[in-house]
């Protein structure tokens, strides 16, 4: 399924288009002059249900960012068809399902499905990856005249397309008349075609290969635990964490880290460009870092069993999530410890140095030892260790190897190895949306005693006609089985997501403070180096790291902004948030001149504004500004020319900041 929309006068984002394709027929429903959208989506549900088979029940419709885009115009339409039923998570509408209340298919289920949580790429990258021939077209979505008959569209109302595109185009409808709704209806069809090819054959390469079926899963996550869970995982293995364990350790969870150290590599003439020079710099990436190290360490396994005071007194191999007062040395040039602290821009995960009490989990204890760090353990969780994930691991690699970067299989391989982590790392309490028709006594008495019953969970809510659509927050169910003293339910475990991300912070740590290897920026995965690795370290293989980038001008302004000229000449720019269209408006020497104190760039760009409830998205052009302003944190010099400029960070002291 695909709908296309155009921006309206009061800059909302109003479909116009339907279409879906079953593998043998297409369906398609386009708007009258009105734009009337209750006519549109009735035309396009009452031809969706011819696709329904004599021997199936339920239906199972997909589109590419259901979650973002699609779903948000669907949902409230479906509520004339029969009891919608949707899947919420981190303000995403994930799937609807509607339990249909229509003439000839009552009792019937529609399932919609977000095909994006399952193939995280563009539609246009994924034909190329699974060789589909009648790949993704362009369209002028500039243009707004749903009704256009005329000369073939200037290249400013296209999006994003090349030039040799643009000029076969022109070659096509030269003398020829090009027609807005022809055209639109073309390029629907054939997104639909691609992703259901797409689909399809993803299916058939899972299935083949690990006998398991897509449909089963909502997310690639849930679609690597389904095979974990059904081909690898040990018995026993995972326990469902709960209540105080699970807050507690959770606390150890704080991700990768990503720090600035060296905002530039420029070592003279700031402002005289003429006589600039700058140091090398090289970029390495780790080779898939998470799966390296759920393959080759071991993890938190089984039931844990709580303690009090010093358990490495008594066991000096305990193993599992401890709570002690944590000391750093005086000076540490990188710190490799971090928390989570309140600051006056938020709460921001921080290394820095001092002293704190804090979670962490025993291996990055040990780790941190090495480098100056003493701990006094208070309490804790000890668990036992095992090898839980190597054949999982093992085996996504090996396709990898098995299948050339042009085969399917090599990415569906990438994707699984790298997506098993996040489903373990996932909050059990999540939000919900439910759906009361207060037309009629029935639906009125449910609406009453959820708000009796549950109303302290209510996050929002709003009311469309006779129907009040609620979200409140909910929290997932845990099985206990007491034959095997294990809680079984959602696939959540924050001790293994900790255990690897730590382990992850582990591996990147050693050499963040070597001699000789001076650390300009540093990401989860990757280094930002004026020294080359030593030849052992780089390579194709897990763990290893490969030489992304070599660099000769850099900036690097704050985590996840920064900017380069590699020595190929190509300019590369990252602000995070940021749409591709927007960076193409930012150059290497924007950012440079950002160095400078107190200075800032503004520019323009696209917001979308989403209203899922209200199934709408709304578009306004709004202003971003990348700004530097003096900050205690950030010693600064003058150089030769008296212009103040940032050199250098360091370290945060949390005794002197006390945690504000």
């Amino acid at each position: 399924m695909d709908i296309e929309t155009i921006k309206s006068v009061n800059n909302k984002l109003t479909p116009y288009l339907i279409c879906a394709y079953n593998g043998t027929d297409y369906i398609t429903s386009y708007a009258n002059e009105s734009l009337d959208q209750k006519a549109l989506f009735t035309s396009f549900i009452n031809q969706l249900l011819t696709f329904f088979s004599k021997d199936r029940n339920t239906l199972v419709v997909y589109a590419h960012n259901f979650g973002t885009f699609d779903g948000v115009f669907l949902f409230n339409q479906l509520l004339q068809f029969g009891k919608v039923k949707p899947q919420y998570h981190n303000g995403k509408i994930i799937s609807l399902k509607i339990k249909l209340n229509v003439i000839g298919y009552k009792n019937k289920t529609i399932h919609f499905k977000d095909s994006y949580l399952l193939l995280p790429q563009s539609l246009r990258k994924l034909c190329e990856s699974f060789g589909i021939v009648s790949s993704k077209g362009y369209f002028p979505f500039n243009l707004s005249n749903i009704f256009y008959k005329g000369l073939l569209p200037e290249i400013e109302l296209w999006k994003n397309i090349p030039n040799n595109e643009y000029t076969n185009l022109i070659a096509e409808f030269t003398g020829i008349e090009w027609n807005f709704k022809d055209e639109a209806i073309k390029y629907c069809k054939l997104d639909c075609q691609s992703l259901h090819e797409i689909l399809v054959k993803f299916n058939e390469l899972i299935y083949n290969k690990f006998q398991v079926n897509i449909e089963g899963s909502l997310t690639l996550p849930s679609l690597a635990m389904r095979i974990y869970k059904a081909l690898y995982m040990p018995k026993g293995a995972i326990y469902q964490l709960h209540n105080n364990i699970e807050s507690s350790i959770r606390e150890s969870y704080t991700g990768g880290a990503v720090d600035v150290y060296i905002p530039h590599n420029r070592i003279s003439g700031f402002i005289d460009n003429m006589k600039a020079l700058y140091k090398i710099l090289f970029i390495y990436d780790c080779n898939a870092l998470y799966p390296f190290v759920m393959g080759n360490t071991p993890m938190p396994v089984g039931k844990p069993i709580a303690f009090e005071g010093n358990i490495r007194a008594i066991e000096p191999s305990a193993y599992g999530f401890f709570y002690c007062k944590i000391t750093s040395p005086e000076y540490l040039e990188h710190p490799i410890l971090q928390r989570r602290i309140k600051t006056a821009d938020g709460l921001r995960t921080i290394a820095g140095l001092g002293s704190w009490n804090g979670w962490i989990y025993s291996p990055e204890m040990d780790n941190a030892v090495k480098f100056g760090y003493t701990f006094e353990i208070l309490q804790g969780y000890q668990f036992d260790k095992g090898f839980i994930f190597k054949e999982y691991v093992d085996t996504m690699y090996n396709l990898r190897l098995d299948y050339h970067k042009s085969h399917p299989m090599n990415l569906i391989a990438k994707l699984l190895m790298n997506s098993l982590y996040g489903k373990f790392a996932m909050k059990k309490d999540s939000s919900q949306i439910e759906i009361f028709d207060t037309s009629n006594k029935k639906g009125i008495q449910l609406f009453e005693e959820m708000l009796e019953t549950h109303g302290h969970t209510v996050e929002d809510y709003i009311k469309l006609d006779n129907y009040y659509l609620i979200v409140r927050k909910s929290l997932s169910n845990f099985n206990y089985e007491d034959e095997e003293d294990m809680y079984h339910g959602v696939e959540v475990n924050v001790a293994i997501a900790s255990a690897i991300s730590a382990g992850g912070r582990m591996w990147m740590s050693t050499h963040k403070n070597k001699p000789g290897f001076n650390l300009y920026y540093s990401d989860t995965d990757s280094w930002v180096t004026d020294t080359p690795l030593p030849d052992y370290m780089v390579g194709p293989k897990l763990g290893q790291f490969k030489l992304e980038h070599v660099i000769s001008k850099g900036v690097f302004l704050a985590p996840k902004v920064y900017g380069f000229i590699g020595t190929d000449g190509n300019e590369i720019i990252k602000v995070k948030g940021l749409t591709t269209e927007s960076l193409d408006n930012i150059s290497f020497n924007d950012l440079e001149l950002l160095l400078v104190k107190d200075s800032e760039r503004e520019f323009t760009q696209e917001k979308w504004f989403k209203k899922v409830i209200e199934g709408e998205i709304s578009v306004k052009d709004t202003i971003y500004t990348l700004r530097v302003t003096s900050n205690k944190r950030l010693p600064v010099y003058i150089n030769q020319a008296g212009v103040e400029i940032f050199n250098s960070t360091k370290p945060y002291n949390y005794n002197e900041i006390n945690n504000k």
